[in-house]
């Protein structure tokens, strides 16, 4: 997080939770949900802290509502830079009232092997169920040398894989060298030390054909891509603004599965969309299970106030969501099993990110969660692994099949 950066970098300093005298939440409202348990958040660190500093989304857009929990809550409206800045001028300000001005640590900050990079904000998307183009304004990338830095200090701290973030990472246009998003991943997978990289979630419009390039030609890139759908009826497409067809979709993952071999492609769907009737939610699973998705992140709708979509009602009741919920889920299933299925018996190159007594854990280059014998390798480090048995939700594997490797030997 932006802010965290600068208030170190400030002389602030970070301690465990219990620990510290002033908390900072980012906060989220793409569903009220969200909005509910960021506020949720915010009375847990009261416990503790004596100010709660809190940004992001849900700030923005109702900022009145955490101002009114407490007197030592303080919220801050505007982009994540105008944040970060405030915050620091503030909490310099204030820092006479707090004996040792420490600032709360995230408990896995320090253990994590994956660094999550912040290449752009905003959309212009304007979807009719979105509410985040209201409180994250239009879409913005971060020049490619600021980029570039944020991921040598990671590698430095001892995260090789990176993963590009954003709101809309598909928006992102260098505004230094005039570089698509293909061409960042490209020079981040240059960067010495980086092992992987990744993408959080991409637009199917935005699955451009350097994008494919880069996939293609540069193996630390990792062959997994999250491609929103939302739906597969034209229908509730044009309905919720989206700007493709089903078949566009269907046409791109052809596209994309043809040049990048061994893709992974998983995906969200909101069901129960005010526009979908029985035969559109069909639709849906069709494409699904047509376009070879492993894995759907459900989303049942709710209207959220402040969108399009909230004057259309809620014309889906609550058990039919919950049904269609569970069957698109079912689906899911079926598709995680048959990707996880085809690995079986095959050996995978797996970077460690979790270490436990009895056994260790990471992910293949694809995205596949993968068990592995206590000792395989440590925490950082890729093994190369043989794929034995599937599990819940990933594959137990045996080996390491080779010594250790090195980094530089451990690509996928």
């Amino acid at each position: 997080m932006i802010a965290r950066s600068r208030l170190l970098e400030a002389g602030h300093t970070e301690a465990p939770e219990a620990e510290a005298e002033l908390h900072v939440i980012n906060t989220c409202c793409i569903t009220s949900q969200a909005e509910a348990k960021s506020r949720q958040s915010v009375r847990r660190s009261l416990h503790s802290a004596r100010e709660v500093y809190v940004s992001g989304c849900a700030a923005n857009l109702n900022p009145g509502r955490f101002a009114a929990i407490d007197p030592a809550v303080r919220p801050f409206v505007g982009t994540a830079d105008e944040v970060a800045a405030e915050m620091v001028g503030y909490a310099g300000l204030g820092c006479a009232d707090l004996e040792h001005d420490v600032l709360a640590r995230a408990p896995q900050q320090a253990t994590r092997t994956r660094g999550f990079v912040k290449i752009q904000d905003g959309c212009d998307g304007h979807c009719a169920y979105c509410i985040i183009p209201t409180v994250r304004g239009a879409a913005r990338s971060r020049p490619a040398s600021a980029v570039l830095d944020e991921v040598r200090r990671r590698v430095a701290a001892g995260q090789p894989e990176m993963v590009m973030t954003g709101i809309s990472v598909g928006d992102y246009a260098d505004p230094e060298r005039g570089l698509e998003l293909g061409q960042l991943m490209l020079a981040v997978a240059g960067v010495e030390g980086v092992q992987r990289v990744r993408l959080s979630s991409v637009e199917v419009i935005h699955v451009k054909d350097s994008l494919l390039e880069a996939l293609a030609t540069e193996p630390k890139i990792c062959p997994h891509l999250h491609v929103p759908l939302q739906s597969g009826d034209d229908g509730v497409l044009r309905a919720m603004g989206r700007h493709y067809t089903a078949q566009e979709y269907l046409d791109q993952m052809a596209a994309l599965r043809a040049a990048v071999s061994g893709v992974n492609v998983t995906t969200d769907v909101i069901v129960g969309f005010p526009a979908e009737d029985r035969r559109a939610f069909e639709r849906t699973q069709e494409l699904v299970a047509a376009a070879g998705i492993s894995r759907v992140h459900v989303f049942p709708y709710s209207p959220r106030p402040g969108t399009r979509a909230q004057e259309l009602g809620d014309l889906v009741g609550p058990e039919e969501k919950k049904r269609r919920s569970r069957e698109l889920r079912g689906r899911s299933e079926v598709g995680s099993r048959h990707h996880r299925t085809a690995k079986l018996g095959t050996t995978e190159r797996v970077l460690v990110d979790k270490v436990a007594e009895h056994q260790c854990s990471g992910y293949t280059a694809d995205y596949t969660r993968c068990c592995l014998p206590a000792g395989a390798a440590p925490r950082g480090q890729i093994a190369e692994v043989m794929c034995e048995e599937l599990q819940a939700d990933g594959i137990r594997c045996s080996g390491p099949l080779h010594p250790r490797l090195p980094l530089e030997a451990g690509l996928s």
